[in-house]
């Protein structure tokens, strides 16, 4: 069988999860914002389609792929193809072209993000009934350096203690939506950084509620929700002197049925996304990195939600 014939052989087969994603959003729409991203000028030959470019990186975060399995995986697979919009005649981008492209969207991920979750919007996906805050550690793809030091292949990256172990790496907070775990928006630190200041970048004006675990339960950040007519769901946590009262214990119980669903998220983020530990070095490189593979996770997540329910017969 020729790959011509192959290739309509699987149209004919019904499509792939792949091209179910691809027909999400309108991509179209991507363009613009792209080509106001990315300055091509000056980079030699005629460059691919910048649309092609954005879709691969995507599918590429969706499968938390190498830009070495990545170009493979153009050539192999023809739902792939379909879906960046390659057609089967031209040349496909290599490793490096890959990695040049993908650097080049730095500083700009959450912008597409919103774009994205503007889209599934348009789709029917409710959101702003509430959002979860919270944060996980990313391991640093260095060489652990000793103790306290800093390292010198990855000097962004900072040391902290969890569940009495040290770990050195980063800190990704995100805001996600309580119903759906759609991620709205993150941010990514040294590990070092304390969460009081990072809460508030996450939060948006129509959120509603927050949700968020005993770290965040500060007379300041419960402030910071009272000012901005935010409901305050964060969980109670008792002092020195000051032991949690049994109403307290009531709605934290309440309030952690719900908060405790973005630890999925984070699972799925790790187990499939690679946010074990980090691909690449600093701060800006792994901002991009955890960026696009929220919009990847995203795009999963909701096409999952979106799809009708399989019939039963016989």
């Amino acid at each position: 069988m020729s790959f011509v014939e192959l290739m309509l052989t699987q149209k004919k087969q019904g499509s792939t999860r792949v091209e179910r994603i691809g027909h999400l959003i309108r991509w179209e729409r991507f363009r613009y914002r792209l080509n106001k991203i990315v300055d091509r000028k000056g980079l030699g030959r005629p460059p691919y389609d910048i649309l092609c470019m954005f879709k691969a990186t995507i599918l590429q975060h969706m499968y938390a792929l190498s830009d070495v399995e990545m170009e493979e995986m153009l050539y192999d697979w023809l739902s792939f193809r379909r879906f960046c919009g390659f057609s089967l005649e031209e040349n496909l981008p290599d490793e490096t072209t890959l990695c040049r492209f993908r650097n080049l969207l730095s500083g700009h991920g959450q912008k597409l993000m919103d774009m994205v979750m503007e889209e599934l919007k348009v789709k029917g996906l409710n959101l702003k009934k509430g959002v979860i805050v919270d944060a996980t550690l990313i391991e640093s793809r260095s060489a652990r350096p000793k103790g306290g030091e800093v390292s010198g292949t990855d000097p962004e990256a900072g040391w902290t203690k969890k569940r009495g172990q040290y770990v050195h790496g980063y800190k990704v907070y995100a805001s996600v939506d309580a119903e759906n775990g759609l991620i709205q928006s993150t941010v990514i630190t040294s590990a070092d950084i304390h969460d009081s200041l990072v809460f508030g970048t996450l939060l948006s004006a129509d959120d509603g509620v927050v949700y968020a675990d005993k770290a965040y339960g500060s007379a300041k950040n419960r402030k910071l929700l009272k000012d901005h007519g935010l409901e305050d769901c964060l969980l109670y946590k008792g002092g020195k002197n000051r032991p949690i009262r049994v109403w307290q214990k009531e709605l934290n119980k309440s309030w952690n049925k719900v908060r405790s669903g973005v630890e999925r998220t984070f699972a799925h983020l790790k187990g499939n996304h690679g946010w074990r530990r980090t691909r690449y070095f600093g701060l800006e490189s792994n901002e991009t990195f955890i960026s696009l593979s929220c919009i990847a996770y995203n795009l999963r997540r909701a096409e999952k939600i979106l799809r009708p329910p399989t019939s039963i017969t016989g």
